[in-house]
């Protein structure tokens, strides 16, 4: 300990006339302030930023000034000699030069900035510009930036002035390192926004960065311990040290980097902790999208998951089509990059059969509204107000098809036939001004002739919130309580299903038929409307319920409801529901398990289209329980199989 204060104090004494320079700087806010008008509103704050710049001035410069010279000019220049030429430890000698320069970084700016103190009300020192300054945070950041600022500048003047042959490694390894931590920090920064676009927090990134810094902050400081105790005072040794040391920490900090950044972006839909917000079926087959928390910290992760054979392909976006036939899916990615500056998607086109997914090369708006013809083999991009569609049929090259300068705005596009697009209003709040009036009108576009066509109109005072069933024949509108039926082509008014149930919920099922389900004076109502009817053969009573979740065709004729007496959706919201099975033709209704909700409950926010009758499908099967696992409910035994989610 004695030697390291010798050190210390011998290096403190040599430059002992920073400190008085540094505090007479502090008086010149104050003189400049005097100058100009001391009692002008504001003075105080100024006085006091302008002391803070000088006195980060003159940490900074004194960081670097002494950070390079203290042991790295010593052992180019053979100065270290008179340390080791004492009976001094290497560890003191190291410890004692940088606490001295660590001093003589902080103390003079902490003297730069006394004088506009001592002339600052004491809340002006704590509140600068409106940010509250904390004293020990401000300590804190300032101790540890100082640290960074003097071990980097000792590393760079190692490296430049002990002219070593070991300058060629460092000149290799350090863009190298650079280029690779920046690639998985990219990976991982792309994977972070997209947490907290969906999560609203991310807690991926403040672990990684401050990691990643303590690892720089170790390495840089035990570089330098290595150059003092290894090199002495040999200059290609002391270099060939502080290189092995630097390197060797920073390349498995890297390396571990890297694999953290595989690790989070091989991630599975196996590896959801639970399945978070709703679940979009494909119209046939066993396709869904999923979304949540991933295990392990590695932040949200959306996929494409086929609830039968388990497989799944990661997502990245905010919006997603299915194809009529369940055979395709297609999405827009967000294009992130060190040299991005629009926001831009790219196009993915996935065939769910193999379970693998294109990148076609067509960029769009990152909000761009997608949709898939019936079959999957065009895909139609509704970018603002142009609407381009594209031959997918082999997906790596697309071919564009015809493009559409269109009016008006917040539309939405789904394919009728493989030749005709509809497009049609979609507003959530179509009541307000702004509301353009061919933002009302349904259009179908023709990619033969390349024509388009007004087709119908709806009125902005009247306009319900719509959903055009799948094969284009009808729309179904919300507004409130109220619940219609609408031709698919020119928007007419074909029938009022409900006007007293609050949120109305409706499915087609097969055959032909409808069924509708709703909350009317505490009570669970389900309405059913046989093939052709406007009005309905059955009104079932599910009884007392403060909200309802229509599920899908479980088995031909047989509907899933969940009802909930809560009204909250809290945890106790989410271990009150209960499931009834109604058999459409008699109206009969039969118990099924507690605690489980149609997964597909918001798919009327994810797709303007309604999905189409597929009795006993596999996504007509899935459920989210209490815990948000991913559930297979079998209805004819009421057994229950977990596939994704983790138990709590």
């Amino acid at each position: 300990m004695r030697a390291l204060a010798a050190v210390f104090a011998r290096e403190i004494f040599a430059r002992r006339l920073v400190f008085p320079v540094a505090l007479a700087a502090g008086f010149m806010p104050l003189l400049v302030s005097l100058a100009n008008g001391w009692s002008k509103p504001g003075g105080a704050e100024m006085r006091l930023l302008a002391a803070l710049v000088v006195a980060a001035a003159f940490s900074l410069a004194f960081a670097l000034l002494f950070g390079g010279s203290v042991i790295a000019s010593e052992t180019s220049e053979k100065r270290m000699s008179f340390s080791f030429s004492r009976p001094l430890p290497a560890g003191a000698i190291w410890g004692g030069k940088l606490l001295a320069v660590l001093v003589l970084t902080l103390v003079p700016g902490v003297l730069a900035l006394v004088p506009a103190l001592l002339f600052a009300p004491s809340t002006r020192a704590r509140d600068l510009f409106g940010f509250e300054v904390i004293p020990w945070q401000a300590a804190l950041a300032a101790l540890v930036v100082a640290f960074f600022f003097i071990l980097g500048s000792h590393a760079v003047v190692t490296i430049a002035r002990l002219r070593s042959p070991w300058v060629a490694l460092d000149l290799l390894l350090a863009p190298a390192l650079v280029l690779l931590a920046s690639v998985f920090l990219l990976s991982l920064v792309r994977d972070a926004y997209f947490t907290a676009f969906h999560s609203g927090t991310s807690d991926l990134l403040a672990p990684l960065f401050t990691g990643f810094a303590a690892a720089l902050f170790v390495a840089l400081a035990a570089a330098s311990y290595a150059q003092v105790a290894a090199g002495r005072t040999d200059a290609r040794r002391a270099h060939g040290a502080f290189s092995v040391v630097l390197w060797g920490i920073l390349g498995t900090a890297t390396a571990a980097l890297g694999g953290f950044a595989w690790w989070s972006a091989s991630a599975r839909a196996t590896d959801l902790a639970s399945v978070k917000g709703g679940v979009l079926a494909a119209p046939q087959g066993s396709w869904t999208t999923v979304g949540g928390p991933l295990r392990g910290g590695r932040g949200y992760g959306m996929f494409l998951f086929d609830a039968v054979g388990g497989r799944s392909v990661r997502i990245r976006s905010v919006s997603l089509a299915f194809s009529a036939n369940g055979a395709r899916a297609a999405w827009g990615e967000g294009r992130f990059g060190f040299f991005e500056r629009g926001r831009r998607s790219e196009l993915y086109v996935a065939d769910l059969a193999s379970a693998r997914a294109v990148e076609t090369g067509i960029e769009c708006g990152l909000w761009s509204r997608v949709a898939l013809s019936p079959s999957g083999r065009r895909l139609a991009t509704l970018d603002g107000n142009t609407l381009a569609a594209y031959d997918v049929t082999r997906p790596d090259k697309p071919q564009q098809l015809a493009a559409f300068r269109l009016e008006g705005e917040a539309r939405h596009a789904a394919f009728v036939d493989e030749d005709v697009i509809r497009l049609f209003p979609r507003f959530y709040n179509a009541k307000r001004k702004d509301v353009a009036p061919a933002s009302l009108e349904i259009t179908e576009l023709s990619l033969p002739s390349k024509k388009s066509s007004v087709t119908g109109r709806f009125e902005r005072e009247t306009l319900p919130f719509l959903r055009l069933s799948a094969d284009g024949r009808l729309f179904v509108g919300v507004v409130e309580k109220r619940l219609t039926l609408h031709d698919g082509r020119t928007g007419a008014l074909l029938a009022t299903l409900s006007e007293d149930l609050e949120s109305p919920k409706m499915r087609f099922l097969s055959g032909g038929r409808m069924v509708l389900a709703g909350v009317a004076d505490g009570k669970a109502i389900l309405k059913i409307f046989l093939e052709s009817e406007r009005a309905p053969s059955h009104l079932v009573d599910l009884g007392a319920a403060a909200g309802v979740v229509l599920g899908a065709e479980v088995a031909p004729g047989r509907i899933a409801v969940s009802l909930n007496p809560f009204r909250s959706n809290d945890d106790r919201s989410r271990r009150a529901w209960k499931i009834a099975f109604v058999d459409v033709a008699t109206g009969a209704v039969s118990p099924g398990p507690d605690g489980l909700v149609p997964a597909d409950r918001f798919s009327s926010w994810f797709s303007p289209t309604l999905s189409p009758a597929e009795a006993g499908s596999a996504a007509s099967m899935l459920f989210l329980d209490a815990n948000g696992r991913l559930v297979r409910l079998d209805p004819a035994t009421g057994a229950q199989t977990v596939l994704l989610g983790r138990s709590k």
